[in-house]
């Protein structure tokens, strides 16, 4: 029994026994590269829609933290230097820490994961966005990439 129709071009057939036979024994081929985040159309965006707009924390006249995200307050350059101050709730950690998720707090304010950092238990506050649902961890995973980046503004 065949599993190649008798009609199929050679040139077909050929190619794939090559491509199954090479695939099999070579290098891997490693996956596409994420793109690199950028602050103003990836980083702002997720923040003022998770948690600026209509939260009731930081999309208000008196922020949560002192970050503002309402589109009106937040010029990408000045959130970027307020988000790499330190942290209302943990002052020994800053906001963002370029290069360093693990010692970003904001990291750690979005998935809820207060494993390790030096505020007592229950004092680092709760997880972000607060009364909604998580972060899909595609975004967690674009705010970790972009902070082990360097944290640029663009």
């Amino acid at each position: 029994m065949s599993f190649i129709p008798p009609h199929a071009p050679r040139t077909l057939i050929a190619g794939a026994l090559a491509l199954l036979l090479t695939g099999c024994g070579g290098d891997p081929v490693p996956p596409p590269e994420p793109a690199r985040p950028t602050f103003t159309q990836d980083v702002v965006p997720l923040l003022q829609g998770s948690c600026g707009f209509g939260s009731g924390c930081h999309g208000t006249a008196y922020p949560a933290g002192y970050v503002p995200l309402s589109p009106s307050v937040a010029e990408p350059a000045v959130l970027l230097e307020r988000l790499k101050e330190a942290s209302v709730r943990e002052p020994s950690l800053p906001r963002v820490r370029p290069g360093d998720p693990a010692g970003s707090f904001l990291l750690h304010k979005v998935t809820g994961d207060y494993t390790g950092l030096p505020c007592a238990p229950g004092a680092c506050g709760e997880r972000m966005p607060q009364r909604s649902a998580p972060l899909p961890a595609a975004d967690v995973a674009m705010l970790e990439r972009w902070i082990e980046q360097g944290a640029v503004l663009e």
